[in-house]
């Protein structure tokens, strides 16, 4: 009976860990954070960065982007979300990853463009936490024809 309560104990504060590490969410606001760029400077040798959603070389009709973010020995993480922007509605995917050092995370959306339409508005917009509790804010974007 104690071996029960001990292994619920365990389980318990292994799900409480897991819980405070999880990255905060984006929310309807995250546009209303300030000026957002494609790179954020930490106050720290840190960095974050998303770069331009593009076609993708390897997979034909599907829009990739990479976003990372870099502090050295540290330990940090990284949530990414990828949006179409469409009249009909967006449509997102959204990564995450942690670790120590680097901290790459890659989406991917079908690119659902069709010949003689506008090309169509693809979004990034990632979370960067750093091991101290400092969270930065990246954004780009690209407009794209498959």
């Amino acid at each position: 009976m104690l071996r029960f309560f001990s292994v619920i104990l365990v389980l318990s504060l292994v799900s409480t860990q897991n819980a405070a590490a999880d990255p905060p969410p984006f929310g309807d606001n995250f546009k209303n954070k300030g000026i957002l760029e494609a790179s954020i400077f930490f106050t720290t040798p840190c960095e974050g960065k998303s770069d331009l959603p593009h076609i993708s070389r390897h997979k034909p009709g599907t829009v990739n982007v990479q976003a990372r973010t870099r502090c050295p020995g540290k330990y940090v993480e990284i949530t990414t979300r990828l949006t179409r922007v469409q009249p009909s509605g967006n449509f997102s995917t959204t990564r995450s990853k942690h670790g120590t050092g680097l901290v790459t995370v890659n989406a991917s959306l079908p690119c659902i463009w069709k010949k003689g339409k506008k090309k169509i508005k693809y979004e990034v917009a990632s979370v960067h936490r750093l091991w101290d509790g400092q969270i930065g804010y990246t954004y780009n974007y690209n407009y794209l024809e498959c």
